[in-house]
């Protein structure tokens, strides 16, 4: 009995220390580049292994300008304080979101990170688009993508939900 409940206190712990996404420390406003956000979420820990959105699972319909398709992953530092009652996200959150056409082929990785002192007056998120193979399209402070997003500035310019809405 007592080596069934060492062999099953072991599985457990493997089972609970294996995560896919590594724990990392946020990136700084000093480090923050294009490169370096693709090196964190390709290299260190591919953005494929963070969540999904939670209620927003697999690919959905998108719109202009992300495509007609769409799937968006989560890192743990937003995926563990959702929901969140002050409707700011935690520095060292990561969005990714792979824009798709109606073939569910990815045309283009876009990024939101919120580094803090990056970009005060726009919720300290620095943005970036890349191409499927990690090429740098746009990144900083887009106008584009800052012009569409200020309209959710009370939501820490998040688009796709409400920050404090229960999980589902």
């Amino acid at each position: 009995m007592t080596k069934y409940i060492l062999r099953l206190t072991i599985f457990i712990l493997l089972l609970t220390s294996c995560s896919k996404e590594i724990q990392q420390t946020p990136l700084t406003s000093e480090e923050i580049s294009g490169e370096r956000l693709w090196e964190r979420i390709s290299r260190e820990s591919h953005y494929s292994e963070y969540s999904f959105w939670p209620g927003h699972e697999g690919i959905n319909p998108g719109q202009a300008p992300h495509g007609v398709n769409h799937r968006i992953y989560i890192n743990k530092d937003l995926f563990n304080a959702l929901p969140i009652e002050s409707k700011s996200t935690p520095y060292g959150t990561i969005i990714v979101k792979e824009n798709m056409n109606s073939d569910w082929e990815v045309l283009k990785i876009t990024v939101m990170a919120k580094v803090n002192g990056f970009n005060p007056e726009g919720g300290n998120w620095f943005w970036a688009a890349y191409s499927p193979e990690g090429e740098v399209q746009a990144e900083g402070t887009p106008k584009g993508c800052i012009s569409c997003h200020e309209g959710m500035k009370s939501n820490d310019f998040i688009i796709i939900r409400q920050l404090d809405s229960p999980l589902e």
